[in-house]
C-alpha cells in the first residue's frame, strides 16, 4: 500500500469486508459458527484473484485483527528501548509518506514494545490515511477501549466512523453530547463536528434547533479546557471549539455572542485562520476590521477559500484590480464549493478585463465561471457586457459591471463557509 500502490480494488475491499465480518464474529465467540464458515468459504474466490501484494496485505490484516480479538497478555510486554522508539518513528514517517505497508510491517516488528492501545491507535491511523476507515474504526475502537481516558483515541475513532458509517457516527455523537461530562473535551468537539456536518442536509429551522442543543456541551468543553486543562488535547482543539460555538450562536442570530466567541478564541490563538475568517465574514461590509482579519488569514497561509474570495470582492470594489486578480488566483487553488469557484472565476475575468488582459484569457475565465455554476447569471451578463465593450473605444470596461453588494456576498459566505469550518 505504498503511495503508488494505493488500491481501490473492489475485490480487495470485498475481502476486507469479509475479514472484518470474521473479526466481529470472533469477538462474539462465534469463530467456529456456520456463519463464520460461510464467510470463509465466500472469501476463497476473491482472495484467489488478488495480486500477490494484496493477498499478503489481506493475510497480515487478518493476523492484526486476530491479535486484538483476545485479551493482551501483559507478560509479553517489553520495556521500550531506544531501538524500538526509532522503529516507531520510522513507522510514523512511513505512514506520512504514504508507505502504508511498510508502516504496518514496522509496527508488527516492534509490537512487543508498544502498549496495546498505542499499537491499535497507530494501526488505525495507517488504515485511515490509506482510505480504509472501516478498518481504522476497528483498531481505533480497540485503542479507546484499552485506554478510555485518552480522548484522542475516541475522537479519531469518531472521525473514522463518520467516514465509514455516517448514521452510526451521528448516533454516537448525539450520545456523547447528551452527557458531555463523561467525555474528554476533544471528544465533545469532534462529536459537535459530526452533528454540524449535517447542516447542508437540514432546513434552516432544523439547523437552528440542532445548533442550539450543541451550545451547552461546547460551553462545558471550553470551560474544562480553560480551567481544568487537557494536556492530551491538541493545541488547536480550543480554537476549533470556540469556532463551533461562534457558529452556533451565529445560527441563532446572536451576532454579539458569535463575535465574542470568535474574539475570545483569537485572544488564545491570534493566527487561527478559521477564527479570523469567521469574524471577518461576520463583519464584512460593516466594519473595516473585517478586511484586516481576512488579510491576516491569508498572510498566515489559510487553506480556506473564503478569505481569498472576500478579499477579491473587496479589491474589485475599491478598484485594486491586480490585487483582486491575485486573490482570485490564490483562492482557485483552494478547495471550495462550485459557487465559490464560480465567483472567483467571474471576478478574475473582470479584473483581467480591467487590466487589459488578452480577450481569450478574459473569455476563458467567464466561461469557467459559468461552467462551474450554471446558475451564475451575473457571470453571463458580465460576459455579455465585456463583449459589448469590445466594440467601444477604448475597449476597456470601467464601472459597467453588474456587481454583488457587500451584504449579498456576506450572506453567501455566512451560509456556505460554515460547512468548510467544520473539520
Amino acid at each position: 500500500m505504498v503511495s503508488h500502490e494505493r488500491t481501490d480494488n473492489p475485490t480487495f475491499r470485498l475481502v476486507v469486508k469479509g475479514l472484518l465480518q470474521l473479526h466481529d464474529l470472533g469477538r462474539r465467540g462465534q469463530d467456529d459458527s456456520p456463519e463464520a464458515e460461510a464467510v470463509r468459504d465466500a472469501l476463497d474466490a476473491p482472495i484467489s484473484i488478488l495480486s500477490e501484494s494484496e493477498q499478503e496485505r489481506a493475510q497480515w490484516l487478518s493476523e492484526d485483527l486476530y491479535s486484538i480479538s483476545d485479551p493482551h497478555d501483559s507478560a509479553t510486554q517489553q520495556p521500550m528501548t531506544a531501538e524500538a522508539q526509532l522503529g516507531l518513528t520510522e513507522a510514523v514517517e512511513a505512514r506520512q509518506s504514504g508507505e502504508f505497508d511498510r508502516a504496518l510491517k514496522l509496527l508488527r516488528r516492534w509490537q512487543d514494545y508498544i502498549s496495546p492501545a498505542l499499537l491499535s491507535y497507530m494501526r488505525g491511523t495507517v488504515w485511515l490515511e490509506a482510505d480504509y476507515p472501516e478498518v481504522a474504526t476497528v483498531f481505533l475502537e480497540h485503542a479507546s477501549a484499552c485506554e478510555p481516558a485518552n480522548g484522542n483515541y475516541r475522537a479519531l475513532y469518531l472521525i473514522a466512523l463518520s467516514q465509514f458509517d455516517a448514521e452510526a457516527a451521528r448516533t454516537h455523537a448525539r450520545s456523547i453530547l447528551a452527557d458531555p461530562e463523561d467525555w474528554a473535551p476533544v471528544v465533545v468537539v469532534r462529536a459537535a463536528d459530526v452533528v454540524l456536518g449535517q447542516l447542508q442536509d437540514m432546513s434552516v429551522a432544523e439547523s437552528v434547533a440542532s445548533s442550539r442543543l450543541l451550545i451547552p456541551a461546547l460551553e462545558n468543553a471550553v470551560s474544562r479546557l480553560e480551567h481544568d486543562g487537557d494536556s492530551a488535547a491538541p493545541v488547536s482543539i480550543y480554537a476549533h471549539c470556540v469556532t463551533l460555538l461562534g457558529m452556533c450562536y451565529e445560527l441563532q442570530g446572536d451576532v454579539n455572542a458569535a463575535t465574542d466567541w470568535f474574539t475570545r478564541g483569537l485572544q488564545h490563538s491570534p493566527d487561527n485562520d478559521r477564527l479570523l475568517t469567521a469574524r471577518g465574514i461576520l463583519f464584512y461590509g460593516k466594519e473595516q476590521g473585517a478586511i484586516a482579519d481576512l488579510e491576516r488569514a491569508v498572510n498566515v497561509g489559510s487553506r480556506l477559500v473564503w478569505p481569498y474570495l472576500f478579499l477579491a470582492h473587496h479589491f474589485l470594489s475599491v478598484r485594486e484590480f491586480d490585487r483582486a486578480r491575485a486573490m482570485c488566483e490564490s483562492g482557485l487553488k483552494m478547495e471550495g464549493s462550485a459557487t465559490a469557484k464560480s465567483l472567483l472565476e467571474e471576478w478574475r475575468a473582470i479584473a483581467q478585463a480591467e487590466l487589459g488582459f488578452p480577450p481569450n484569457s478574459v473569455r476563458e475565465a467567464f466561461e469557467s465561471a459559468i461552467q462551474r455554476d450554471p446558475t451564475n447569471d451575473l457571470a453571463r451578463r458580465n460576459a455579455l457586457i465585456y463583449e459589448q465593450t469590445r466594440t467601444q473605444h477604448p475597449p476597456r470596461p470601467t464601472s459597467q459591471w453588474e456587481q454583488r453588494s457587500d451584504a449579498t456576498v456576506r450572506q453567501l459566505g455566512l451560509v456556505e463557509r460554515r460547512y468548510s469550518l467544520v473539520a
